[in-house]
């Protein structure tokens, strides 16, 4: 079926990734939508898939899937074995791949309410529960932790400046327990910090071990460059 809107991508080089904009033609009407004006995206079905997914590449959210696979196996495990907590879900794209692996997701969590309504209606039932907050309760993260034995977390593009503070994450990762596999992908641009921070806070914990950590493409700027992240997985012992 043909999409409802169409886009057009605005190459200015030079921008950062949260100042990319692109323009939106729907239902007679056209504007210009920031990139990371996620509550505006997030409002019509299909375009984030149709900006970022499609035109923009993003191999994120499978890239992650993979290593959260590849992490549990190294221990012996099936994906259908993990119970996923999706952090960052924003409207279940990442989740939608963990599905197609076998994972079972149960919990989202986003910062911003137009991305748990999303996911509602482009993925109804994917998440039995769906936390909304920039910054979560550890004691009821812990607490659905315990209820729905959850024991992967998962966060693609999520944590890091601008977005989950690194000793948020540390904090929500305290509440898993052994065995969990913790994956992310990470912003590793010229500048960016997000990488380090993590990767120090990983070697301050004494449980958990790094078993899958490489570089990939990311997704396309809108000027056509290639964005680099990393993508790591952890296991805790």
């Amino acid at each position: 079926m043909t999409a409802p809107f169409t886009v057009e991508l605005d190459p200015t080089p030079g921008r950062r990734q949260g100042e990319e904009q692109f323009v939106l033609h729907l239902d007679g009407e056209t504007r210009e939508v920031v990139l990371h004006d996620y509550a505006t995206v997030y409002s019509v079905p299909g375009l984030y898939e149709e900006v970022v997914q499609h035109r923009l590449q993003c191999a994120s959210p499978a890239t992650v899937a993979d290593a959260l696979v590849e992490a549990a196996t190294s221990t012996g495990r099936e994906p259908a074995d993990l119970r996923a907590f999706d952090l960052g879900a924003g409207n279940g794209v990442v989740g939608e791949e963990m599905t197609a692996r076998g994972v079972t997701v149960v919990v989202g969590a986003d910062g911003i309410g137009e991305a748990r309504d999303a996911a509602h209606r482009d993925r109804p039932g994917m998440y039995a529960h769906y936390l909304v907050g920039e910054r979560l309760e550890s004691s009821e993260v812990a607490r659905l932790v315990r209820e729905e034995r959850l024991d992967a977390l998962v966060a693609a593009g999520a944590v890091g400046e601008g977005h989950v503070p690194v000793d948020a994450l540390a904090e929500l990762w305290s509440t898993f327990p052994p065995g969990s596999v913790l994956a992310l992908t990470l912003k590793d641009g010229e500048g960016d910090h997000d990488v380090a921070d993590v990767d120090a806070m990983l070697a301050g914990l004494d449980d958990t071990s790094v078993v899958v950590r490489r570089r990939f493409r990311h997704r396309l700027s809108m000027a056509g460059n290639e964005l680099y992240y990393l993508v790591l997985a952890a296991v805790k012992g």
